[in-house]
């Protein structure tokens, strides 16, 4: 079957007016998310929090972590690190390929007579040993250890203590796995439910990590078009670009008179293609890149302005109070309500982390 055409504007409208449901509360948007993504970088909230605030009611900086333990959520590696649903997590673990070695049974039993541990317990019993991590530099064995047995599905992350991941044995993690191709088909349509309208190709970018359900990109390919072919998926297309989308999504093209400071990581955002289709121009996350390149700034994020990133947004919190600094790739629409939106875009970010109502100034870049 053919795709459906539909023109820019009207996609673009649908995609935005799409990428924000709203839940009443947290653990009402995890069911409904599925999936949120996950960063270290408090910039000026981490990823995970700066996503739920424009999906959950009055969520507030640092409720996931606190709230976590009662939520019946997982953690764990999508197409990126997160927090997810217990079905999701359980189709992300496979039976074990290798055996485990001496240290991983070692600190695997440690972990069954203590119940939950803390990565200093471990070191404080094991040792200190450094070991190379997976980015090059080192970290201590025992943490390479946990991290693994949680990725192997033998460990699941029982809380945070400060941002700190706490461990404790999964039960029955590796029982009713099902078949592969099935558990691929499933993490596709999640894939496809956090994102919205994405390319085929970027999907199997993204859940590129799970050759180990499926190892041959041909027959991945396959389960995608079959889930077209079977309706869970449909396909649209965008100015001679093809998009997957779930055929019961995508009702909505009401966009609200709204500006909303989004995450570098936020799904409107992550896949650069379709930004670029868009809204015309480039967005690139800079914080890994070094000072002197950087275009737009450490932790720049769009900045959304009803169904258009007109520009970007760089916040951080200095003496209790919000600083942030506004840059344009263009002039918004509406200048005089789009600044009125601005400003209670910015009030709202202040009271979600926990700032006095007030707290903050606004500048504009000069670039």
């Amino acid at each position: 079957m053919s795709p459906r055409k539909i023109q820019l504007k009207e996609f673009r409208r649908r995609v935005v007016a799409g990428s924000f449901p709203q839940y009443p509360n947290l653990a009402a948007g995890l069911r409904g998310l599925r999936f949120v993504q996950a960063d270290p970088i408090r910039s000026p909230a981490r990823a995970q929090d700066l996503i739920l605030r424009h999906r959950v009611n009055s969520y507030a900086s640092g409720d996931l972590e606190k709230e976590y333990p009662h939520l019946g959520a997982e953690e764990g590696y999508l197409f990126a690190y997160g927090f997810m649903q217990p079905d999701v997590w359980q189709d992300l673990h496979s039976q074990p390929a290798v055996k485990l070695t001496a240290l991983e049974r070692q600190v695997l039993a440690f972990i069954q007579r203590h119940g939950e541990v803390h990565p200093r317990d471990l070191a404080d019993h094991f040792g200190k040993r450094s070991v190379t991590n997976y980015w090059g530099g080192k970290s201590q064995a025992t943490k390479r250890v946990l991290e693994d047995l949680h990725e192997e599905g033998y460990l699941r992350v029982s809380r945070r203590e400060k941002g700190i991941r706490l461990y404790e044995v999964a039960e029955n993690a590796h029982q009713k796995l099902g078949d592969p191709e099935a558990r691929f088909a499933r993490l596709t349509m999640t894939t496809a439910h956090v994102f919205g309208p994405a390319t085929k190709s970027f999907m199997l970018s993204e859940l590129r990590g799970f050759t180990n359900l499926v190892p041959k990109r041909k027959d991945r390919e396959a389960i995608v078009d079959e889930l077209v072919a079977s309706g869970q998926l449909r396909k649209i297309d965008v100015d001679g670009l093809t998009y997957l989308l779930e055929n019961d999504k995508w009702k909505s093209n009401e966009v609200t008179e709204k500006v909303r400071i989004l995450a570098p990581f936020d799904p409107l955002v992550r896949s650069r293609q379709r930004f670029e289709q868009l809204w015309g121009w480039s967005y690139r996350f800079e914080a890994y890149v070094p000072t002197s390149k950087r275009v737009r700034g450490y932790y720049a994020m769009p900045l959304l302005w009803r169904e258009n990133v007109t520009g970007w947004a760089n916040a951080k919190v200095l003496d209790e109070r919000l600083h942030v600094e506004v840059g344009y790739v263009r002039k918004p629409t509406s200048p005089l309500k789009f600044r009125c939106a601005l400003e209670t875009e910015i009030e709202a970010m202040t009271l979600f982390l926990g700032l006095v109502s007030g707290a903050w100034s606004l500048n504009f870049s000069s670039d």
